[in-house]
Order: structure tokens, then C-alpha cells, then sequence
């Protein structure tokens, strides 16, 4: 029993816990949507969901990310990281509004619905990060728990009235998010709940860091929209519909990936002193352990997938198996990357690593090959993603990190204080 708590006191075990509570939150929502809009309707829930969690990783590259890394306590940088992810949150919400009026996907008036949920989103998320700064990780359980049960309360409501459409879905998004954000709130410390004062914002200390970021963080939910985007164009939103049906089956294995990516970061802020030799060992040995792991899981995944499948679908369409083994080929290239890109960012190097993440756009290169000239090739476009995060993890380990071996230790580096 001792050993057991000792293991579930773990920063590790409770990152990983609530990454999966978040993912069961939206995992619930997307399986509710495979389910009730079918395939063309999940397709299309998928374009929009996917766009709001672009935003939400722009403020977690920008905000997220520096509330870990700089120093959240000097009361300028702390000013610079309060209006940053105000201006992010209300940027996002316009957007998503404009998007939902002008692209005609949802009626005129569920635009600010879209617009509304995009930015309960984003400032569930940031303070959602803060409780990871914080290192109060067994908090986000509840957090996730309030958004599941108000989400799937509000789509049982609406189901009283009728089928459920994809304005519903977006009701109950943010209706959920809303939920959470309130229940963050009283779980930060006092201390760290987000207030005055903003005077004299230090924008340009957290620009300096954030905005590499949340480049980076953007790329890869900004390739799944361009994705998305690219076979519905050429291919319909139905033919697209089961392979956003294999991303939400096999998505326990990213949910592993950014568990243990939300705990990796701060770690290797506490191995700085330790030198980069001892990062770069963690981060292979990280690497390794992701990728035997996540290839384990998608293993598992494909041999019962003629029974989860159908569950998933309700059977109105059929989950594809080279769709699975693409993306379980996805994620396990991202967790090989994931390691080396966090603690390149801890060293500073987070504007060579975007550079060297731009090798990931030659993925939809081969996307686009994929769809034009191979019959059937839309079931593989996932995979074709994977070739794009290998190439950079390669690139940013070889390229950033080993060189670094020959510098000393990093000095002069402000970070703020990591939990135990």
C-alpha cells in the first residue's frame, strides 16, 4: 500500500492521470458525435473542433509553456502573461465566431455560439496549465469531470427535443468548458489566481519565449486541420468522416503522448543544472519508452478493432484498419519527437526547433500524393503524417541537442520554481 501512494504522489502519475481525464472529456464528445451526426457530420464537427484547438494551442505555446518556464512571480513577466492570454482568448473567440457566420457550416445565429465556445476553450486551458505549473495535477480530475458531465448533461437535455445536430454539439461544448473553467478557479493556489496588477505588461519577455511556442504547438493541430481540409476538398466529407473515426479510436495513445509531454517540460527545467548531457539521456530514454509504449497500445488497438469499431460508429460505417495503424504510426512519431523538442525549448533553442519542425509540412506533401495518385490512398493519408514529426525529431536531436553537449551548463536562464 505504501509503494502504491508513493507511485500515486508521482507529478508523472497524476500528469498522465489528468491527460487522460482531459482526453476522456473530449473523446466523449467526438464518440457522441461519430454516433449521432454520421459520417459527414462528424467530418465537418472535426473541422471545427480541430480549429478550436488550434487557438487553444497558441495560447499554450504562448502562455501555457512560459508560465513553466519564466518566471511567473516578477510581477512584470507576470502582467505580460495575463494580457497575453486575454488577447488570445478574445482573438479566438472572434474568430470562431467569424468563422461559424462566414463559412455558413452552422446557422448565423450559432456563430457567436462557435465563437463563445472557442474562447471558453482557450481560458479553461490556460488555467488549466497554471494548475500544471503549480504542480496540483490530482486538481484537473475534477476540472475534466465538470466539463464530461456538463457536456454529455446538456446533450441528453437537448436529445428530449429531437435528433442532435452539429449546433448542439457545439452548445454542449461550451456549456462544458464554461463548467471547468469555474471549477479551475477555486483550485489554484490564491497566490497564483490569474489578477492584478497589469501594469507595465513585460509582453516582449514572454513574446520572446511564447511566440516560438506557440508556433511550434500550432503546427501540429494546424497540419489535422489542413488535413481534414484537403480530403474533404478532394475526396467529400464522407469519405473522410471513418478516418476521423480511427483518429477518436485510437486516441489513448496520444492521450499518453501529451501526458507525459505536460510533465516533460517542467522536468527537464529541474535537470538544467545537471547540464545537457543528462537532459539529452532522459530525453532518449523518453523517447524510447513513448514510442514502445504508444506501439503497444495501437498494437492492441488494431487486434480488437472488429469488436470496438462498430461500438464506436454504431455501425453505420466501418472503422478502417489502415486508417488505426496510420494514425498509431502518427503518434508514435510524435512521441519520438516530443522529448527533444521540450527540452531544446528548456535550453532556449525553440527558434531552431520550429525551424526544424517545418520539415513536418513535407507529411502533407505526401497527403497530397496519397489522395491524387494512389486508388485508395485517402484510407493511408494518416500514416503519411508520420513522416513528417520522425524527420524532425531526427533533425532537432542531431542538429540542436547534441551541440549542446559541448556548451556549459545553461546560466543565467530564469525559471520558475518546479514542484517536487
Amino acid at each position: 500500500m505504501t509503494g502504491l501512494l508513493r507511485v500515486l504522489r508521482r507529478p508523472a502519475t497524476g500528469a498522465l492521470t489528468a491527460q487522460g481525464t482531459q482526453a476522456l472529456a473530449g473523446l466523449a464528445l467526438q464518440v457522441a458525435a461519430a454516433r449521432s451526426l454520421g459520417a459527414g457530420g462528424l467530418a465537418t464537427f472535426a473541422l471545427l473542433y480541430g480549429v478550436i484547438v488550434l487557438a487553444t494551442a497558441v495560447c499554450s505555446g504562448l502562455v501555457g509553456d512560459s508560465l513553466t518556464v519564466l518566471d511567473r512571480h516578477e510581477p512584470r513577466t507576470r502582467a505580460g502573461l495575463l494580457v497575453g492570454a486575454t488577447w488570445v482568448c478574445g482573438a479566438a473567440g472572434v474568430g470562431g465566431a467569424l468563422l461559424g457566420v462566414l463559412t455558413g457550416v452552422v446557422p448565423p445565429w450559432a456563430g457567436p455560439v462557435l465563437g463563445l465556445a472557442t474562447a471558453a476553450f482557450v481560458a479553461e486551458d490556460a488555467l488549466r496549465r497554471l494548475l500544471m505549473a503549480t504542480g496540483r495535477f490530482w486538481s484537473l480530475p475534477a476540472v475534466d469531470g465538470t466539463s464530461l458531465l456538463l457536456a454529455l448533461g446538456t446533450l441528453g437535455l437537448l436529445r428530449l427535443s429531437g435528433a442532435l445536430d452539429l449546433t448542439d454539439f457545439l452548445l454542449a461544448l461550451l456549456v462544458g468548458q464554461a463548467g471547468a473553467a469555474l471549477v479551475a478557479w477555486p483550485l489554484l493556489p490564491a497566490h497564483e489566481r490569474p489578477r492584478g496588477p497589469w501594469r507595465r505588461p513585460a509582453l516582449r519577455v514572454v513574446a520572446a519565449f511564447g511566440v516560438w511556442r506557440a508556433a511550434a504547438q500550432a503546427i501540429r493541430p494546424a497540419l489535422l486541420t489542413v488535413l481534414r481540409l484537403l480530403v474533404v476538398a478532394l475526396a467529400g466529407a464522407a469519405a473522410y468522416g471513418p478516418l476521423e473515426a480511427a483518429r477518436v479510436y485510437t486516441a489513448p495513445t496520444l492521450v499518453l503522448v501529451a501526458g507525459l509531454g505536460s510533465w516533460l517540460l517542467p522536468h527537464f527545467v529541474s535537470l538544467q543544472a545537471a547540464g545537457p548531457a543528462a537532459g539529452l539521456r532522459y530525453a532518449d530514454r523518453a523517447a524510447a519508452a513513448l514510442a514502445l509504449a504508444v506501439a503497444a497500445l495501437g498494437g492492441a488497438a488494431v487486434l480488437v478493432l472488429p469488436w470496438l469499431g462498430p461500438a464506436l460508429t454504431g455501425g453505420d460505417y466501418p472503422v478502417p484498419v489502415g486508417a488505426v495503424v496510420g494514425w498509431t504510426a502518427y503518434a508514435l512519431a510524435s512521441a519520438v519527437l516530443l522529448p527533444y523538442s521540450g527540452l531544446a525549448s528548456v535550453h532556449r533553442r525553440q527558434r531552431r526547433v520550429l525551424a526544424l519542425r517545418s520539415l513536418e509540412l513535407l507529411s502533407l506533401v505526401a497527403v497530397l500524393a496519397l489522395v491524387l495518385l494512389v486508388p485508395g490512398g485517402v484510407g493511408w493519408a494518416p500514416a503519411a503524417l508520420a513522416l513528417g514529426p520522425l524527420l524532425a525529431a531526427v533533425a532537432v536531436r542531431r542538429l540542436v541537442l547534441v551541440p549542446l553537449l559541448s556548451v556549459p551548463a545553461a546560466a543565467g536562464t530564469t525559471a520558475a520554481p518546479v514542484p517536487a
